[in-house]
C-alpha cells in the first residue's frame, strides 16, 4: 500500500486553475515535427514539410509555427515516416513485466507487433489461471491495457493453442465435439478483438493437425471480419505444395491469408522462390487477398529440437527428451536426417552441413561460452562428436540458426509490393529466440544493407510496405501512412545513420540512428532513449465486441440529477482501460448514487455491481482506528499507553538482548495510529511485505503471520525516536490489530465485525483471502499484469499474480485485509455525518478521531499548522474557509481505493479491481479531483435513500 499523503484530496468547491491563458491558447499542437523529410508511406516520393500531433492523431501536414506547438522536434535532415509493423512478432507478454523489453524494437523504428504464431497468450487451460493471471483472451487483452506497453499489439490466436487445450500434444484428429470446443476457443478470442488465426505447422503437434481441422478454425476467424495467419506446414521441399494449402485453407474458410516469414529453404529449393511469388500472385490477380512478409537474413532461427522428424513428437516433447539417450532411437533419428526428404528436413536444408548452423542461445554450461559459432565449430571446441552435440543441444532447448536462404530471394520477395516485414521475435524480454540478431537488427538492416547500399528497393516502397501495407495486414486501417486524421504512429530516423548492430555473436546489441519514435501521439523513444510513456494500446480486430466494453456496460440505475458521476465513470473507465468498477455517494446521511461499472469478473462477464466486493487495502485503517477509540471509550485502553505495555513480548524481547532498540518501549497507540512510531519505510522498508525473509530467520513455515512479524520486527532498530513525525506504517496498524484481539479475547475480525460493522447494518465486510480459491462469492476478481515470487511454502518462490500469492493478505487484516463493497463502505462513512447520532463512536471520539497531532508530524518545521495531516486513523486537509475534509485511500496489487468524507456532508467511494493505467500509479488518486468535479456539478441533490432498498442484496453476501 503506497504513502497516502501523495493522494492530496481535492477539496474545493469550485476550483479555479491558473494558466498561462495566452500560451495555451497558442499551443494548438501536442507535438510538432518540423522540416524534416516525410516519406509517407503511400510510396510517393518524398517531401519537407512540418507534422502536427494532437489528441493521439496527425492533424496537419504542412507549414507550423514553432508558437503553435507543445514540444518540437527539429527534424531537418532526418526522415519522418508512419512507424513500421513487425508482422511476426511473437507475443506481447513481455511487456507486462517489464515495459523496456520493447526497447528492441523502437530502436527500430517498430510501432506496432502482430503477436502470435501458431502459440498465442492466451487462451490458456483453466489450471493456469493461478499461475498467469488469466485464462482468456479477453482477460489478456485487459491486462495488456491496463499495463500499457510502449507499442501497439495486435493479436492472433493460435491454432496450436487451442489444439493443445482440448487435445493435448497427441497424433491424432479432433472427434465433431472437440472440433466444437476448438472453434468455441477462437470464437472468444475474435469477440475479444483477435485479428485471425494463426499457425505454425512445421511443429508438434500442429504438425498433426489436417487441413480440414485448420480450415474450421479460419471459418470462425473469417466470420469474424478477421484472417489466416500461417507459417505453413513446408518452407523448403514441399514449399509450392504447403501454399496451395495455404489458400485452400483461406478458401475454405472465406477469409484472407497471409503468409509469415516467406522462404525457399535449402539450396535444392531456392529455384522455388520465383514459383511461389507467381503462385501468390495468380491467387491475387482472381481476387485472393494474399500477402507474406520476410526478415532480412539467410538464415532463420528455430529450436533445436525442430531438426528431429515431427513423428517423434507424438507422445509429447517430454516423453521424447526423457528417451534421447538411447543409442538405438539417436542413430534413428540421424538416418531419418541424413536420408530423408517429404517432411521439413532442417538438416537437409543446410546440406548436411553443421558448419551452417550457428547456436544462438545453448543453454547448456559446456557450450555458453561458444554463443555465434557454429554447432561443428562447438563440437570441435568441446572435443566430442557433432551429433552428440547436437542431440546435447537437443535436450537443453537450444536455438538454432540455419544458414538455409539466399540474399537473391530475399531481394526478389521485398521487391513484391503484398510483401512486409519481421523481426521473427518481437519484444525481447530474455526469450531464446532474441539470440537471432534480427530481434534487433531486422529493419534497420532491411533499410540501411538492402536499400540504402544495395538498391534494391526505394526507401519509399519500403517503407510503405512495412507501414501501410503492413497495417492493412494487420487491419489496422487507422495507421500506417503520413495522413491527416490517421492515428499518430510516427518515427524519425537518420537514414545515413541507420544501422542494424546485432551479429551473431552478440545478437541483443541496439541498432543505431533511430532517434524519435512517436505511438499514439506520445514519445516513446526521445534522442534515442526509452520515455516511461506508455501509450500503447491492443488494436482490436472486427470482430470485437464494442458493446461489451467496460466503460459502457454498467449496473444499477441513477438520478438523472445526478448524471454528472455516470458520464465522469465512464470517461475515467475508457480513458484509465479499468475493467471494473464501484461507485456510492451519500447526501447528509442518505445514499444517493451506487452503480457498479465493467467486469467484477472479465471471463465470465460477471459483472461489477454496488455490492460487489473489493479488496478496500489501507481504508481499513479507519475501521481499525475506530474499534480502538470503543476501547478507549470503554475504558479498556488510553491513547497514550505503550504498545508493549498492552502487548506482552517480554520473553522475545529477552531473547533479543542488547540488539533490541528500547525506544520501541515509548511507542504509543496513539503513535500506531498516527504513524509516528518510528517506522519509516523510506529508509529500512516495510515489515508487512517481508513474510519470508521473516519466515526464513525465525525458522518457522512461510509466510509469516502477525504474530512472527512482530516478533522480527522486534529484532530491527527503529528509523526515528516514537512521536518525532508521520512516516506511514502498515506495520503500526499491525500492532493494533493485536491490541484488539488481546484486549476483547477474539480474533480481530470477529470483534470488529461485531462492534464496528453490525451496529452500521454492515453485514458482508470480511477480512479477504491471499488465493483466487479463497475468492469469497460477491467478491471480484483483481487484475494486475506482474507476476512475483510466491510468498508460500507450498509453491515458495514460484512466479505467480502478484495479487494471488506474492504477498499474504490475511496477515494484513488490520492494517489492509477488509473486503468491502461501496454500499458497505457508504454505511461507513456516513456514521460520522452526525456525531449526536452515531452507533458507534461518542462525539468525543469522533473529535479525536479528526485532531490534528503534535510535532512534526501536524506542523512544519517553523510551527505553521500543516494543510495535510493524519490523525487517528484518516488523512485531512483544512480547507481556505476553516472546513476539513477527511479521506483515505488504498492500494495493492490489483486493486485501488478512495473513501472521501466531504465537509459539506455528502461522501463519496470509488473501488476498482485494478491499481494502474499506462497513466496513472493509482486508480484511488486518480479519480479524487473527478468526484469532486461530478459533485460540484450537480445543482439540485435528489430527496431519496437506497440504503434500504440495497440492504437486502448486500446482507444476502
Amino acid at each position: 500500500m503506497l504513502n497516502l499523503f501523495r493522494n492530496v484530496s481535492f477539496v474545493a468547491l469550485v476550483v479555479v486553475l491558473v494558466l498561462d491563458t495566452t500560451t495555451f491558447a497558442q499551443q494548438k499542437f501536442d507535438l510538432v515535427i518540423q522540416q524534416g523529410r516525410v516519406v509517407d508511406g503511400t510510396g510517393a516520393p518524398w517531401y519537407v514539410a512540418d507534422v502536427g500531433i494532437s489528441d493521439g492523431k496527425i492533424t496537419k501536414i504542412g507549414r507550423i509555427a514553432k508558437e503553435d506547438a507543445g514540444k518540437v522536434i527539429d527534424a531537418r535532415g532526418l526522415i519522418v515516416a508512419p512507424g513500421f509493423v513487425d508482422m511476426m512478432g511473437q507475443t506481447a507478454t513481455p511487456m507486462l513485466e517489464d515495459s523496456k523489453a520493447a526497447l528492441n524494437l523502437l530502436t527500430q523504428g517498430i510501432t506496432t507487433i502482430n503477436a502470435g504464431e501458431g502459440v498465442s497468450a492466451a487462451p490458456l487451460p483453466k489450471d493456469q489461471d493461478a499461475l498467469r493471471g488469466w485464462t482468456t483472451m479477453t482477460e489478456y487483452f485487459q491486462l495488456l491495457d491496463s499495463r500499457g506497453m510502449p507499442i501497439n499489439v495486435v493479436q492472433t490466436v493460435g491454432h496450436t493453442q487451442v489444439r493443445r487445450i482440448v487435445l493435448g500434444e497427441v497424433d491424432r484428429r479432433p472427434t465433431a465435439d472437440e472440433l466444437k470446443q476448438m472453434q468455441a476457443l477462437v470464437k472468444e478470442a475474435m469477440e475479444a478483438g483477435a485479428i485471425g488465426v494463426s499457425t505454425a505447422l512445421i511443429y508438434p503437434p500442429a504438425v498433426y493437425a489436417q487441413t480440414e481441422e485448420i480450415a474450421a478454425m479460419a471459418k470462425i476467424a473469417g466470420q469474424h471480419g478477421g484472417r489466416y495467419y500461417t507459417h505453413m506446414r513446408n518452407e523448403g521441399d514441399m514449399l509450392l505444395e504447403a501454399i496451395d494449402e495455404a489458400l485452400e485453407i483461406g478458401e475454405a474458410g472465406n477469409t484472407p491469408v497471409h503468409i509469415f516469414h516467406l522462404k525457399a529453404a535449402g539450396r535444392q529449393n531456392w529455384g522455388k522462390m520465383q514459383l511461389a511469388i507467381a503462385k501468390i500472385k495468380a491467387a491475387r490477380a482472381t481476387g485472393r487477398q494474399v500477402t507474406a512478409d520476410i526478415y532480412p537474413y539467410v538464415n532463420n532461427g528455430l529450436g533445436m529440437a525442430a531438426f528431429i522428424h515431427p513423428r517423434h513428437f507424438a507422445e509429447g516433447r517430454p516423453q521424447l527428451l526423457r528417451k534421447l539417450d538411447d543409442e538405438k532411437l539417436r542413430a534413428e533419428i540421424r538416418k531419418e536426417m541424413e536420408t530423408t526428404g517429404g517432411w521439413e528436413n532442417w538438416y537437409r536444408h543446410v546440406g548436411h552441413n553443421w558448419d551452417r548452423v550457428v547456436i544462438g542461445q545453448a543453454n547448456e554450461p559446456r557450450y555458453s561460452k561458444y554463443k555465434g559459432q557454429t554447432l561443428q565449430q562447438i563440437a570441435k571446441a568441446v572435443d566430442e562428436d557433432p551429433w552428440d552435440t547436437f542431440f546435447s543441444l537437443v535436450k537443453a532447448g537450444a536455438f538454432a540458426l540455419p544458414q538455409s536462404m539466399t540474399d537473391a530471394n530475399k531481394i526478389l520477395a521485398m521487391q513484391q509490393p503484398f510483401v512486409s516485414f519481421c523481426t521473427d521475435v518481437g519484444p525481447a524480454g530474455g526469450s531464446r529466440i532474441a539470440s537471432h540478431p534480427r530481434g534487433y537488427g531486422a529493419f534497420p538492416r532491411l533499410l540501411s544493407r538492402y536499400v540504402r547500399d544495395l538498391g534494391a528497393i526505394t526507401l519509399e516502397q519500403a517503407v510503405s510496405q512495412a507501414a501501410a501495407a503492413a497495417c492493412n495486414d494487420v487491419l489496422a486501417f487507422d495507421r500506417g501512412r503520413i495522413a491527416e486524421g490517421l492515428a499518430a504512429d510516427v518515427i524519425v530516423f537518420d537514414y545515413e545513420k541507420l544501422t542494424d548492430k546485432a551479429a551473431f555473436s552478440k545478437p541483443n546489441e541496439l541498432s543505431e540512428g533511430m532517434e524519435h519514435v512517436i505511438v499514439n501521439g506520445s514519445l516513446v523513444l526521445s534522442n534515442g532513449e526509452l520515455t516511461d510513456s506508455r501509450p500503447g494500446r491492443v488494436l482490436r480486430g472486427p470482430g470485437y465486441r464494442q458493446g461489451m466494453a467496460s466503460h459502457v456496460v454498467s449496473t444499477g440505475t441513477h438520478d438523472e440529477r445526478l448524471s454528472s458521476f455516470d458520464r465522469m465513470m465512464r470517461a475515467f473507465i475508457k480513458e484509465h482501460r479499468v475493467p471494473g468498477a464501484a461507485l456510492a455517494v451519500t447526501d447528509h446521511g442518505k445514499l444517493v448514487f451506487a452503480k457498479g461499472y465493467g467486469y467484477a469478473d472479465i471471463a465470465s462477464r460477471e459483472k461489477v455491481t454496488a455490492t460487489s466486493l473489493f479488496r478496500i487495502a489501507s481504508i481499513s485503517k479507519p475501521v481499525t482506528s475506530v474499534a480502538i477509540l470503543q476501547l478507549v471509550e470503554a475504558g479498556k485502553l488510553k491513547l497514550d499507553d505503550n504498545v508493549f505495555d498492552v502487548l506482552d513480548y517480554n520473553a522475545e524481547i529477552k531473547k533479543i538482548g542488547d540488539k533490541f532498540d528500547r525506544r520501541q518501549r515509548k511507542i504509543t497507540i496513539r503513535h500506531c495510529l498516527e504513524h509516528r512510531g518510528g517506522w519509516d519505510r523510506a529508509i529500512s522498508f516495510d515489515g508487512m511485505f517481508q513474510s519470508v525473509r521473516f519466515a526464513k530467520d525465525l525458522n518457522v513455515p512461510a509466510p509469516a503471520g502477525p504474530h512472527d512479524v512482530i516478533r522480527a520486527m522486534l529484532r530491527q532498530p527503529l528509523d526515528f525516536d516514537p512521536g518525532e513525525r508521520y512516516a506511514y506504517s502498515n506495520y503500526g496498524y499491525c500492532l493494533l490489530g493485536r491490541v484488539i484481539e488481546k484486549l476483547t479475547s477474539a480474533s480481530y475480525e470477529k470483534h470488529v465485525k461485531k462492534s464496528v460493522l453490525q451496529p452500521l447494518g454492515i453485514q458482508s465486510m470480511r477480512i479477504g483471502k491471499t488465493h483466487l480459491s479463497g475468492r469469497a462469492p460477491g467478491e471480484v476478481r483483481y487484475y494486475h499484469g506482474y507476476r512475483g515470487p510466491s510468498v508460500f511454502q507450498a509453491n515458495l518462490g514460484e512466479q505467480v499474480p502478484w495479487q494471488y500469492g506474492a504477498w499474504y493478505l490475511e496477515a494484513m487484516d488490520s492494517h489492509g485485509a477488509w473486503i468491502a463493497s461501496a454500499v458497505d463502505l457508504a454505511r461507513f462513512a456516513t456514521a460520522f455525518d452526525n456525531p449526536e447520532t452515531c452507533k458507534v463512536l461518542s462525539k468525543q471520539s469522533i473529535s479525536k478521531m479528526y485532531t490534528r497531532p503534535p510535532g512534526l508530524a501536524g506542523y512544519d518545521d517553523e510551527g505553521k499548522a500543516k494543510d495535510v495531516f493524519y490523525s487517528l486513523g484518516w488523512i485531512n486537509r483544512l480547507l481556505e474557509n476553516g472546513k476539513v475534509n477527511h479521506w483515505h485511500t488504498g492500494s495493492l496489487n490489483g486493486t485501488a481505493t478512495i473513501l472521501i468524507r466531504r465537509h459539506d456532508g455528502r461522501n463519496f467511494i470509488a473501488l476498482f479491481n485494478t491499481r494502474t493505467s499506462p497513466s496513472a500509479s493509482h486508480m484511488g488518486r486518480a479519480i479524487d479531483r473527478n468526484l469532486h468535479r461530478a459533485a460540484n456539478e450537480v445543482t439540485d441533490w435528489p430527496q431519496v435513500n437506497l440504503f434500504d432498498e440495497l440492504r437486502s442484496k448486500s446482507d444476502s453476501k
